[in-house]
């Protein structure tokens, strides 16, 4: 996977090639379209919406930045350079909520 625009790589600590593993011991509800989470461990609430909330449910066993993004390129038919900096920032924020840990090893 490439981006035109190399910065976005540097916003979050996730590379192409890094396995992201989604954080299970999290409390969710669904609520229509969207996913509420309470994370324990920071006292915070955080709610996704549907696109979001796809890619949580894309994220259920670990996988790769550029298989998610060639997966919702794929299923959105959408720009991959746009889809790939949505997710991206979408990841970074996931990270500091502590909803997913991301890896440069396969997950044992």
């Amino acid at each position: 996977m490439t981006t035109t625009d190399p910065s976005v790589w540097q916003s979050v600590r996730v590379h192409a090639d890094s396995f992201i593993t989604r954080n299970d011991e999290l409390m969710s509800a669904p609520v229509d379209d969207e996913v509420v989470f309470l994370n324990p461990a920071t006292g915070n609430y955080v709610a996704l919406d549907a696109i979001g909330r796809r890619v949580w449910e894309l994220l259920e066993a670990p996988t790769t930045l550029t298989s998610l993004v060639d997966y919702l390129v794929e299923e959105f038919n959408g720009d991959r350079d746009d889809i790939t900096t949505d997710v991206v920032t979408f990841l970074d924020d996931l990270v500091t909520e502590g909803m997913v840990c991301v890896d440069d090893r396969p997950p044992a």
